[in-house]
């Protein structure tokens, strides 16, 4: 596989397809108008875990630390992939 440098957690996580919705505000100043919410299509990230696992993980220090790279919050693809195929092996 040929990855990036730096990778986000969209790259790591997977999510679900979402279908269109559309929401009548009901208070406020916008109420009355109508917002639409573009369907999603499913995502396959490098782990079959959720954005919110992954953030769960990495509190627990369970998952590497990322940093920030002029204001994204990124991991290095190498320690990400090293993690991975540690827990695979620990698998076996």
């Amino acid at each position: 596989m040929n990855f990036p440098t730096y990778i986000q957690d969209k790259v790591i996580t997977s999510a679900p397809a979402t279908p269109e919705k559309i929401h009548i505000c009901k208070t406020g100043k916008s109420a009355g108008q109508i917002r639409k919410f573009k369907a999603k299509p499913a995502r396959s990230g490098l782990l079959p875990i959720t954005s919110k696992t992954l953030w769960l993980w990495v509190k627990q220090n369970k998952f590497p630390q990322p940093f920030s790279l002029n204001g994204l919050t990124v991991w290095e693809s190498k320690t990400v992939l090293d993690w991975i195929e540690m827990h695979k092996q620990k698998a076996s």
